[in-house]
């Protein structure tokens, strides 16, 4: 399958809904929540839904993938998702949980550790996915790489979802190969910085500011 690159991409009008990833461990931040680490006065979570709110095409509906602080998520006025998996399966039992609440349209996906994304995200995966009628998912690649938590799933790919995770898999980029999805090139691969170490945190300080 080729590869479109973004920049051919025109505006699409398709509704859908979108999933934040914030259900995590934060094993890389001494376990806080991600969702809440402050970034420039905001916390992470905030940054994803603006990040949403700034796309070409705005989600019909916003989820949020949480499984601690359930109550201040739910704050935010967005409907909350957990895993229906234990013991803190991973980001796909993030996505399965969303996916069982979305039915009707394509869900796109974005971490909430990923302030900057680019407000065409959704419209250049949905022309991917309009491309290819038959794919399942399409998701963002950078010069850095792919990022697979970064995609747009047709809500057929449930199924294929559930039986990857019943296996006892959990990498992302393996299962997105499975479903033949599309990758999108995306030229600038600071949008898609994580913000998952309390050393980028630091390092994004003004200096002298402890």
């Amino acid at each position: 399958m080729s590869e479109p690159s973004h920049t051919e991409n025109k505006t699409v009008n398709a509704p859908y809904d979108a999933l934040i990833l914030a259900g995590g461990k934060g094993s890389r931040l001494e376990g806080r929540d991600k969702g809440w680490v402050m970034h420039q006065g905001l916390p992470l979570i905030e940054h994803a839904l603006a990040c949403l709110a700034a796309q070409t095409t705005v989600p019909t509906r916003v989820l949020i993938s949480a499984n601690r602080n359930i109550d201040a998520y739910e704050q935010t006025g967005r409907i909350v998702v957990t895993d229906e998996r234990a013991d803190f399966a991973g980001p796909l039992a993030g996505i399965e949980a969303g996916l069982m609440r979305c039915k009707k349209n394509n869900m796109l996906v974005i971490p909430c550790d990923t302030p900057l994304l680019p407000p065409d995200l959704f419209e250049c995966l949905e022309a991917a996915l309009a491309e290819y009628p038959s794919t399942l998912a399409a998701y963002a690649v950078t010069p850095d790489g792919p990022q697979p938590l970064c995609c747009l799933l047709r809500p057929a790919a449930a199924g294929w979802l559930a039986k990857y995770l019943d296996e006892q898999h959990a990498a992302a980029i393996k299962w997105l190969d499975q479903l033949g999805a599309c990758a999108v090139h995306f030229d600038d691969s600071t949008a898609f910085s994580n913000f998952n170490t309390m050393e980028m945190f630091q390092s994004l300080k003004p200096k002298g500011q402890a």
